[in-house]
């Protein structure tokens, strides 16, 4: 069985260009058993997905996803599906993220089935593992695209799941989270991390009463690299669609004298990759006044490695066709911001900055989190903010309209530059041509507040801009 958790869109000049058409194919083509949809199969919209997918020789399943609103998108998509394997009937069902329509501004209707926290979002799944019970299965898996924490409410809540196969929150787990329940069972929770890096196997071990037994369960995570050999009919169809992107490939704008790594998951600091696209959304916003500029981690999406960096590398770190908006906003506005970028674990709504220098405390309750924000005025010059100034900020529009939950209510003199972020990116670096990534310095924890769970990389004080030569 090969299983996917979602997600499949996105992340390369293929998707720019064919709208999924690669991605479905490439699944078909690797045999891929079964998948769940993520909250980016929405970022062309619910309308291009269905397209897409009428092409799927893979079973879809999401049992929380109501696509009423998009009769042809709802055909394809399944609650569940059943699987025999080694003569016993493996139960699937899948499920998506309730924040689906918070993060996801494009889903054209399609909408959550129940939408509450802490746990009522998770009835719409529950019942459809209920329906597989009535059935006569008495093994199930969840194939989920909600993040790991959610998927131990789920775990914990339906006690007839046995294992967890999920995605969302981009973690690695080196080995399974095994959830032990006041019953005597248990469930397993497996995910691989993000961008095709790693390939899980899975195999799972039952009694003869149905439940898991967990010393014999094996999960191994393989890497996934240049040792591996390309397959030759991937190979050449990829070749067969690489024209539009061929140009994209040749443009060299620049050269980056270190890695730019984007595996910030789980850091509760800024990154170089970050501070990078922070600075270049504040360099194109500063001729129509900004002085302040925000981009959310969740929006970044690949890794520059040392040596010349293509507009095809461009493209894929930031594959949306989103555009910077800028607007006047007060103090107060952009510490409430912050304390919603700073809450719960950092994860995609996280925010790099430009401009800001911002200290805060993870252990304290969500919007008590902000120790200190200071505002720069020159080099080497900076001032704690003022709630009652106004301020000028730059922004994606994706956020500054709501996405990941964002709130500008009350911004003035808005002016949506219709700029793209890659196209801003790009221009950076044909100004910079020669870039080095730095440590965090913008978004740090409290020294006191740092703990095993909110660890900060060594490297963690030096420069306070992007190095540009």
């Amino acid at each position: 069985m090969t299983i996917d958790a979602g997600d499949i869109f996105q992340g390369t000049p293929y998707f720019k260009f064919y709208s999924g058409e690669t991605e479905v194919a490439y699944l078909n083509n690797a045999g891929y058993d079964i998948y769940t949809i993520g909250n980016h199969e929405f970022d062309n919209g619910s309308d291009n997905l269905a397209k897409q997918l009428q092409a799927a020789k893979f079973s879809i399943i999401s049992a929380n996803i109501d696509a009423s609103a998009k009769p042809e998108l709802a055909k394809l998509i399944k609650p569940s599906t059943i699987r025999i394997i080694e003569g016993k009937k493996i139960g699937f069902v899948g499920a998506v993220t309730p924040d689906l329509e918070k993060i996801c501004l494009t889903t054209g209707g399609v909408h959550i089935k129940e939408s509450g926290e802490p746990i009522a979002w998770i009835k719409p799944i529950a019942d459809a593992v209920q329906s597989l019970q009535q059935e006569g299965v008495e093994r199930i898996i969840l194939v989920t695209h909600c993040g790991v924490e959610r998927d131990r409410l789920l775990a914990q809540n339906i006690p007839a799941v046995d294992a967890i196969i999920g995605g969302h929150s981009h973690t690695r787990l080196n080995k399974p989270v095994v959830i032990e329940r006041a019953d005597g069972s248990s469930c397993t929770i497996v995910q691989t991390g993000c961008f095709g890096r790693t390939l899980g196997k899975l195999r799972l071990s039952f009694d003869n009463q149905g439940r898991i037994i967990t010393p014999a369960t094996k999960y191994i995570l393989i890497g996934i690299n240049d040792k591996i050999g390309e397959a030759p009919d991937v190979k050449k169809y990829l070749a067969s669609k690489v024209g539009p992107i061929q140009a994209l490939r040749n443009q060299i704008l620049g050269f980056a004298l270190g890695n730019f790594d984007n595996r910030s998951a789980g850091l509760p600091t800024d990154t170089g990759m970050g501070n990078l696209v922070s600075d270049a959304i504040f360099e194109t916003a500063s001729k129509y006044g900004a002085t302040i500029a925000f981009h959310n981690r969740g929006g970044i999406r690949g890794r520059i490695d040392q040596g010349p960096i293509s507009l095809e590398k461009v493209e894929e770190v930031l594959p949306f066709n989103n555009a910077i908006t800028v607007a006047t906003v007060s103090g107060a506005t952009i510490q409430k911001v912050l304390e919603h970028a700073l809450s719960d674990n950092p994860s995609g709504k996280f925010l790099n900055v430009h401009g800001l220098k911002i200290t805060y405390d993870p252990n304290k309750p969500n919007g008590q989190r902000l120790a200190s924000v200071l505002v720069e005025l020159g080099p080497n010059s900076w001032k704690p903010i003022d709630s009652q100034k106004s301020y000028r900020i730059a922004i994606n529009d994706y956020n500054f309209n709501g996405g990941e939950g964002f709130d500008f209510a009350g911004a003035t003199d808005v002016q949506s530059t219709k700029i793209r972020l890659a196209d801003a990116l790009a221009a950076y670096l044909k100004k910079h041509p020669k870039i080095s990534p730095l440590s965090a310095v913008r978004v740090t924890p409290l020294e006191s507040a740092i703990s095993d769970n909110h660890a900060v990389p060594s490297k963690s004080r030096s420069h306070q801009k992007s190095t540009v030569n």
